[in-house]
């Protein structure tokens, strides 16, 4: 939620209808989490990764999805139509 609220109002400045990209941003986290969940378990349990690592790689593979997703999906074509 706060990479949303951030990417839309400070990053990107979009303009754009904001429950419309509220459902294409819960879209990426329907297919993100149980794909970060399912990785996670694998490094951690059947490979022997460290927890913490595993963690850390995740929240990365988050922000950056996530920033790729919102400026050439959920914001494409409305970057920097915010008035101030």
């Amino acid at each position: 939620m706060w990479n949303f609220t951030l990417n839309r109002e400070y990053t990107f400045k979009s303009a754009n209808n904001v429950p419309v990209a509220m459902v294409k941003v819960a879209i990426f986290y329907a297919i993100f989490t149980p794909v970060s969940t399912i990785a996670g378990n694998y490094l951690a349990e059947t490979l022997g990764w460290n927890d913490f690592l595993v963690t850390i790689l995740n929240m990365v593979c988050n922000f950056v999805l996530e920033y790729l997703y919102d400026k050439y999906v959920v914001f494409r074509g409305s970057i920097d139509t915010k008035v101030i």
